[in-house]
This record gives structure tokens, C-alpha cells and sequence, in this order.
């Protein structure tokens, strides 16, 4: 090499420089690696980024439905009415159900080297379930059959004493 550091000889290349070895794999190449390179194995193969899309799409799908639930809720409207009712409850026991079993929905694409790159799917996951129950809470309070004023809490509260005063 000359005293440029960005100028390579080409004429002085051994057999030995001209041998790498990559992942396991000897090769004989043309001309040695550029400066700076380093031949590492990245953290996340093919196969695994398809799996961490895929987790991604799972992750997201909940929030696919939001949209829908929230058009269905105000269809049917603010009265207290069966349909009503039995959607604001599907709102809740949905996600609930969904919250147990998140091990389940993301285990086919857990392995070793994707379980840290799972994380943030999985949180994003909860929120979006977490959002679609407080969907559910609006409709609740929405139709009034959340106790949101003071005459909802009177069973529990004393009766005021009158203290009379007499001059």
C-alpha cells in the first residue's frame, strides 16, 4: 500500500490476503475487504424479518377494527337497547380475551433470536386492544350507564344532618 490510506495495490495480492472466510464459508475474492468493512453477521436473517413483518401484521390488525366497531356502535345508536348493549359488551370481552391468549397469537413467530425484536409488536398490540375497550367505556358513557354524576353515588352517601339553632 502507498501512503494514501484510501489507495489499494492490486498488484501485490497473495493467495493468503486473496482467502476470506464468511459465515463458515472459505472464499477466494479479487481484493481485500474495503477499509472499515467488517464482515459480521447481521442480527436479523431473511427468514426472521418475515416473521417479524408478520408479527407486525398481527400486532396491527386489531386496529383494522377499531374503525368498523366505532361505525357499528354509532348505528346502533344511544338508547339502552339490547343491540346495543350485546355490542358494548363484545367490545369489552373481546380484547380481554384477546389480552389472555397474546402468548398464543405471537408464539409462531417467537424463536431465540426474534423474541427481543417482539417487544414493541406485542405492546402495540395491548394498546390497540386497550383502545377498542375504551371504545366500549364511550359507549358505556354514552348511553349513561356509567356513574359519572353525583345523584349516581346517593346509596352511599350519609343523608346530610340539619343542626338547628335556637336563640
Amino acid at each position: 500500500m502507498s501512503s494514501n490510506k484510501w489507495r489499494i495495490d492490486f498488484t501485490n495480492l497473495s493467495d493468503q490476503a486473496r482467502r476470506r472466510e464468511v459465515r463458515g464459508q472459505n472464499y477466494v475474492i479479487d481484493a481485500p475487504p474495503p477499509p472499515g468493512f467488517t464482515a459480521s453477521v447481521p442480527a436479523i436473517t431473511a427468514s426472521s424479518s418475515k416473521g417479524i413483518l408478520k408479527a407486525w401484521d398481527v400486532a396491527l390488525s386489531p386496529g383494522k377494527n377499531i374503525p368498523m366497531n366505532a361505525f357499528m356502535l354509532w348505528m346502533s345508536g344511544n338508547g339502552v337497547q339490547i343491540f346495543s348493549v350485546m355490542i358494548t359488551g363484545m367490545l369489552f370481552f373481546q380484547p380481554i380475551k384477546a389480552l389472555m391468549g397474546i402468548d398464543s397469537v405471537f408464539e409462531r413467530y417467537e424463536s431465540p433470536k426474534t423474541r427481543p425484536h417482539l417487544m414493541l409488536p406485542k405492546l402495540v398490540y395491548v394498546i390497540l386492544q386497550l383502545l377498542t375497550m375504551a371504545l366500549g367505556l364511550y359507549k358505556c358513557f354514552s348511553m349513561g350507564l356509567l356513574p359519572t354524576a353525583t345523584s349516581d353515588w346517593l346509596a352511599f352517601m350519609e343523608p346530610r344532618q340539619e343542626i338547628i339553632y335556637y336563640d
